[in-house]
């Protein structure tokens, strides 16, 4: 009988560290741009660990963060691994994350393009801010929100917001809209 191997080999090298251990942590948009804490509970050698983590804001998809000491267990009473957390950013129903920058759409209208208009577009922050869209806007024309993007890890500047405009081309038409479209385009709009 050879016993245990592992307890062998702890024997005979001493106390050894253990394995780093991956988590992977799912967050919101909201959340990775305010910074949040969450709590996590995750396996670790024969028992189940509980362990505080304060995600910084401005975090993306990719990064990871690391809590020394909270990983495996190491063979023959070593030290335990680390614990490494994998950001997931996960997708948001408004905006589309570009980098620091963020994008919301709107859809206005072929005469609201041509003659101006204002929008009301949100921003991450949860309020809505007005925004004047020049007349001649062309469709898939960005307009800019300096300062309403995403923080930088570390204090870095805020990136922008942009709202994309998507003109919308009516699928029917009134005779007299139709009268009025005609009328335009016989003057080459």
């Amino acid at each position: 009988d050879y016993g245990d191997p592992f307890s062998q080999q702890a024997e005979r090298f001493g106390p050894q560290r253990g394995e780093d251990q991956m988590y992977e942590l799912a967050i919101t948009l909201r959340e990775a741009a305010q910074g949040v804490e969450k709590q996590l509970t995750f396996p670790s050698g024969k028992k189940t660990e509980k362990v505080m983590v304060k995600i910084p804001a401005g975090i993306t998809t990719g990064k990871k963060l690391r809590i020394s000491g909270k990983g495996a267990p190491g063979p023959g009473d070593g030290p335990k691994g680390d614990l490494y957390i994998q950001i997931r950013v996960l997708e948001d129903p408004v905006f589309k994350v570009e980098g620091q920058d963020l994008v919301v759409e709107k859809d206005i209208s072929f005469s609201q393009a041509a003659l101006g208009t204002k929008v009301e577009v949100p921003t991450l922050e949860g309020k809505s801010l007005q925004v004047n869209v020049p007349a001649g806007t062309q469709p898939n024309a960005k307009l800019r929100l300096k300062g309403f993007g995403l923080p930088g890890l570390g204090g870095k500047a805020k990136g922008d917001q942009y709202v994309k405009i998507n003109i919308k081309v009516p699928k029917r038409l009134s005779e007299r809209q139709k009268r009025l479209m005609e009328e335009l385009a016989a003057e080459g709009l």
